[in-house]
């Protein structure tokens, strides 16, 4: 059939659908409804009904209410309407009085606010489009067996769907079995599009499609678009999509241990393979090291190689946790890169994870306060923390300098702690040294029940020891300044020799204060 006499077939389907319906063939969806009393209101979509009147009735058996109808805020229709009557506005809304309120046995004496009408609103059903793909698999291989994918397409909209196409565009993939069009004249709400109408069965539609020579990954959206009319002629069309992934013909993957502990190494192989009918050269390979480790051995983590067709490589190097980790720890994932026909091309291995057990202690030293005076006293706090996740214990020791004396506490200790457990040790010392002093760092050992062990130092910690400033005291005469010093330079003596000195200090400042009377009086 030629396209403009197709095209007119359609005109003329949707004309005398649009043409040979009435009110009774409409299909609606579910809708609302809510009582309403005078001036309230009830929304479905764009329309907007409201209880505007009540209206009187000389027969009490005849009961009526008066709606306003608004769509999109703007009025368009006003109908008065009895018990279980219904108002259809241009195809697109229903409008149905479900109830009204029990009238007094004069309902002309009703106040206005006691009366109610039940209203229900339902929008016009239109048909709607549900598309189902199943493949054979998740991912397909460069070079492989063709694949298949069953579409189930089914009508899951309120109404009836007439002239039905349905095309499915496979996205460059190439079609070796099935057709990529089918037609219905009409299908009802919840039927299925039969791909195989001589079977009382339902079957899906089945696609057969091959799978191309691809050098890197790529993913292949399947389409599927339909397009249908409603009773009333107005068309619908839906869309959508599927991704199928084929993996290019080269292959880099990466591996590494599943769980090791802190003393233990763990060893990262990386693996290429080109699957394809031609040789791929000059591949730059390179990785990362995650920071949670560090390399056991000196390695660049680059590489440069060729592989021909059907050829595999790979790269081992070993690493060294520096942290555990219950959760894990995701390895970045490594690069390659080459250029093929005047085209960069840039392939990522997975990711893989490793988790890591073991403690792991953080020791830390402060001291308050850090400045004093020769002869003060300083509090020392040490506190060790188990960051890792298995338990361990440990002992803490720490060492007094020169001019140093502990008056409180120990400088040490043992404790047992579990992951992420915390303990304090504490001590005072009086300092009888003066000047700048570098305190040496504490140090703690551990060791859990799997025979691994370590040792932790602390950072170090200066501290500032001022001298002391020895106090002086004058007397002013008119004629002269006697001074005496509250501290002096002495030497070492006896004790017959410090008394001696103790009594001729005391005779000395007697003499001075003779001295002074007489020069007052005079």
């Amino acid at each position: 059939m030629k396209p403009f006499a197709y095209l007119l077939l359609i005109i003329l389907l949707c004309t005398s659908i649009a043409s040979a319906y009435d009110e009774d063939d409409l299909e609606w969806a579910c809708g609302n409804s809510k009582k309403l009393h005078l001036g309230e209101t009830i929304s479905n979509g764009n329309f907007t009904v409201e209880a505007y009147n009540f209206p009187r009735s000389d027969r009490n058996e005849t009961r009526f209410v008066g709606i306003r109808l608004y769509e999109n805020g703007i009025p368009v229709s006003d109908q008065t309407l009895v018990e279980g009557e219904d108002y259809i506005h241009e195809d697109e809304i229903r409008i149905t009085v479900l109830e009204f309120s029990v009238p007094s046995s004069d309902w002309t004496t009703d106040l206005p606010e006691e009366l109610w009408a039940e209203i229900k609103m339902e929008p016009i059903g239109v048909p709607r489009f549900d598309v189902e793909f199943v493949t054979d698999k998740d991912e397909y291989f460069a070079y492989s067996a063709h694949s298949e994918v069953d579409l189930t397409i089914q009508n899951r909209g309120d109404a009836e769907a007439y002239d039905v196409d349905v095309n499915a565009d496979m996205d460059g993939l190439e079609v070796i079995g099935g057709k990529t069009h089918y037609h219905c004249s009409a299908l009802e709400k919840g039927r299925r599009v039969d791909g195989t109408t001589d079977t009382t069965s339902f079957d899906p539609i089945t696609l057969r499609f091959g799978l191309p020579s691809v050098i890197e990954d790529r993913i292949f959206n399947l389409t599927v678009n339909t397009e249908c009319y409603d009773i009333r002629g107005v068309k619908y069309s839906h869309s959508e999509s599927y991704p199928v992934k084929v993996s290019g013909m080269f292959r880099i993957s990466k591996s590494i241990n599943d769980n090791i502990y802190m003393d233990e190494i763990a060893t990262v192989t990386i693996s290429l393979r080109n699957d394809g009918t031609r040789p791929i050269n000059s591949i730059r390979v390179s990785d990362t090291v995650p920071h949670e480790f560090e390399p056991d051995e000196n390695s660049s983590l680059l590489w440069e190689l060729d592989l021909g067709a059907g050829e595999s490589r790979s790269f081992t190097y070993r690493l060294k946790p520096m942290q555990p980790s219950e959760g894990g720890y995701v390895i970045p994932a490594a690069v390659a890169k080459w250029s093929w026909d005047g085209r960069t091309y840039t392939v990522h291995s997975n990711s893989p994870g490793i988790t890591v057990y073991g403690p792991k202690m953080e020791l830390s030293k402060r001291v308050d306060p850090e400045t004093i005076e020769e002869g003060g006293i300083i509090a020392v706090e040490i506190m060790v923390k188990n960051t890792g996740n298995v338990l361990a214990s440990i002992d803490v020791a720490d060492s007094l300098i020169e001019g140093a004396v502990l008056i409180d506490g120990a400088s040490g200790g043992k404790a047992v702690l579990v992951a992420g457990e915390s303990h304090t040790f504490g001590y005072s010392m009086r300092m009888n040294r003066a000047g700048s002093v570098e305190l040496p760092p504490a140090v703690a050992h551990f060791a859990d029940t799997h025979d691994y062990d370590g040792t932790v130092v602390s950072e170090n910690i200066s501290i500032t020891v001022n001298p002391v400033v020895h106090s002086t005291r004058t007397i002013d005469t008119p004629d002269q300044t006697i001074t005496t010093a509250a501290t002096a330079n002495t030497t070492t003596r006896t004790d017959k020799e410090s008394g001696a000195g103790s009594v001729c200090t005391l005779v000395g400042f007697f003499a001075a204060v003779f001295v002074i009377m007489r020069v007052k009086r005079t």
